[in-house]
């Protein structure tokens, strides 16, 4: 598997629930290989929290896969689990968000779909409760200028993955919840789907 490349703050409600501005062009963080975990093929897979007590949050995302012309391929809902623990401590001292946001597990994927660059709608349950639920339409940049940006400063690899941004309503998880996500295409066919446990 290839690097995970992450847009932050790319829906204007889920900036605004963090406090966070809005940037200009998309910014980037990255996510290793080894923080990217694959589901089965009926979307089963596990949120691994690593660090149980504290505070860690669901961030539903569409997901893209590069394929060899480092062009978008395939397309899944995620979820990129952050540590806001983590991450609060890192921005207050100026440290990198490493342990925050790309730590063993943190990348959850769904089950692929071949790349349609029509909007979908992506969601998120958590123990039967709907969370998240947005269209990609309301992203702040498209993944049109996400892509030219990314070639245009980075050098690509087939297989690197692409994280979107998450909409509004993230929130925490514990052990033992149950994660449901999904993504819709227009014609409100589920295409993508995760099923998680919180461990």
């Amino acid at each position: 598997m290839g690097v995970g490349w992450a847009v932050f703050r790319n829906y204007v409600e889920h900036a605004k629930e963090i406090y966070g501005d809005i940037t200009d062009y998309p910014r980037f963080f990255l996510m290793p290989p080894s923080a990217m975990v694959e589901a089965d093929e009926r979307g089963g897979n596990v949120v691994t929290l690593l660090a149980p007590d504290e505070h860690i949050d669901h961030e539903v995302e569409m997901v893209i896969r590069l394929g060899d012309d480092l062009n978008p391929i395939e397309m899944c809902v995620g979820i990129d689990t952050t540590n806001r623990t983590r991450q609060s401590l890192a921005k207050k001292k100026g440290w990198p968000w490493l342990e925050g946001k790309g730590f063993r597990g943190s990348g959850v994927l769904g089950t692929w779909v071949a790349w349609d660059n029509r909007a979908v709608e992506i969601g998120l349950s958590l123990n039967g409760d709907t969370k998240q639920q947005a269209s990609t339409e309301l992203m702040v940049h498209s993944v049109d200028s996400i892509m030219g940006h990314l070639s245009g400063w980075y050098d690509l690899s087939p297989g690197d993955l692409v994280w979107t941004g998450t909409p509004k309503g993230v929130g925490p998880m514990h052990s033992g919840d149950l994660i449901e996500a999904w993504m819709r295409n227009a014609e409100g066919d589920t295409i993508s789907v995760l099923n998680a446990v919180c461990e």
